[in-house]
């Protein structure tokens, strides 16, 4: 598994292939509500790592907080790809059918 993550040219479909794998393999929940809930826990942790985000001050502190901040982005990530999985949703081809949609959309 480390050797597709190791690609330089990484897409959602690989990043979902990769998490079908860990799941299989770690014996991971595969219950799509609570899988929800682990991801509402990490949207929570989002937030406390940006109010730490916004409070840094000086180069160090602010890389540190934007190094938990992204930790905490990728968790979100890895659990939208799992609900994905669980779905049976190519993430990828949902992500560019729904941009492309809302290149037309007004929002105002």
């Amino acid at each position: 598994m480390k050797e597709l993550l190791a690609k330089d040219d990484l897409c959602l479909r690989d990043l979902q292939t990769f998490h079908e794998s860990l799941d299989r393999e770690k014996g991971f929940d595969l219950d799509m509500l609570r899988n929800v809930a682990y991801l509402s826990e990490e949207i929570g942790e989002v937030v406390h790592a940006i109010c730490v985000l916004k409070k840094s001050e000086g180069p160090a502190t602010l890389e540190s907080a934007r190094e938990q901040l992204g930790e905490e982005l990728a968790d979100c990530l890895a659990y939208i790809l799992k609900l994905a999985n669980y779905g049976g949703v190519d993430l990828q081809e949902m992500y560019v059918r729904k941009m492309t949609r809302n290149l037309d959309r007004t929002w105002h």
